[in-house]
């Protein structure tokens, strides 16, 4: 592809999104338009947002944890909002539950955000379910 082709092409991304039969004009094969199109069409509804984890937090939450809530961002489950508002929550966990915040541990406390209906959660509404999980109570079980 010539160096004027590759020109025209970006100045039709940039004006907006281009048509197929434009870009073919400009010498895009089928394959190469369909692909141009996929990555438009992701990148232009979602916005960047990169994190990574600082020292202390890569003690507390694990790597496997980590990428769930990663996976779940990039599907759009969930927001940045909850995204940093789990990773805070697990650290107050943490400090409370003395051990690594799994993958699973994860996931109930991104469940509970999202299904409670309590707009603002805090570490005190998650240690009643985590309470409850660590001892499984067992109701079958005859109280003396």
């Amino acid at each position: 592809m010539s160096e004027i082709e590759t020109k025209e092409i970006f100045k039709s991304i940039l004006a907006g999104k281009p048509a197929r039969k434009e870009l073919k004009k400009l010498g895009l094969s089928e394959d190469e338009v369909t692909e141009l199109m996929d990555s438009l069409s992701v990148s232009q509804g979602s916005k960047k947002y990169n994190r990574i984890l600082g020292e202390e937090e890569r003690r507390i939450i694990t790597t496997d944890a980590f990428g769930y809530l990663i996976h779940l961002l990039k599907l759009g489950s969930i927001n940045k909002e909850i995204f940093e508002k789990v990773i805070t929550l697990s650290i107050q966990l943490n400090g409370f539950l003395k051990k690594k915040i799994t993958r699973e541990m994860v996931d109930n406390v991104v469940n509970y955000i999202i299904f409670s209906g309590i707009e603002d959660v805090s570490v005190r509404d998650l240690l009643d379910l985590f309470f409850i999980q660590e001892n499984e109570i067992n109701f079958d079980e005859e109280i003396n």
